[in-house]
């Protein structure tokens, strides 16, 4: 179980640090606002010092803060937990960032909804 914790927090983090380069190429409403937020909350976790909820309950199900499993676990948890960079800069990289990602919004902006596309047309006429 405790692997299946660490490979969605695995996805979590591909998604916070791909998502960015892919948002930016799509340029997707939604996608850019939810993966904003998300980083915004990871980030605000990091600056209070609190520890990523993951984080806890995989270590409660291993019931330990070593990590003892498999071969593909023990790489994910690597790349995770950053091993062999000090936590202050983990902190730094992370703001940074979350500001790079926050400015992106004035350097890229989102596309403006269109009030005139003909999926929008179709829905406010099947309301009436």
């Amino acid at each position: 179980m405790a692997e299946l914790v660490l490979g969605i927090h695995f996805v979590i983090v591909l998604y916070l640090v791909l998502g960015f380069p892919i948002a930016l190429y799509f340029n997707h409403r939604l996608f850019r606002i939810v993966h904003t937020s998300w980083l915004a909350a990871v980030s605000l976790l990091m600056m209070l010092g609190i520890p990523c909820p993951l984080t806890i309950w995989e270590e409660a199900l291993r019931q330990s803060s070593v990590y003892e499993g498999s071969f593909l676990a023990s790489w994910m948890n690597r790349i995770i937990y950053l091993e062999g960079v000090e936590p202050s800069h983990v902190v730094f990289m992370d703001i940074a960032f979350a500001v790079l990602v926050a400015s992106s919004f004035f350097w890229r902006p989102l596309i403006p909804l269109n009030r005139g596309s003909p999926r929008r047309q179709l829905a406010l006429e099947g309301r009436k």
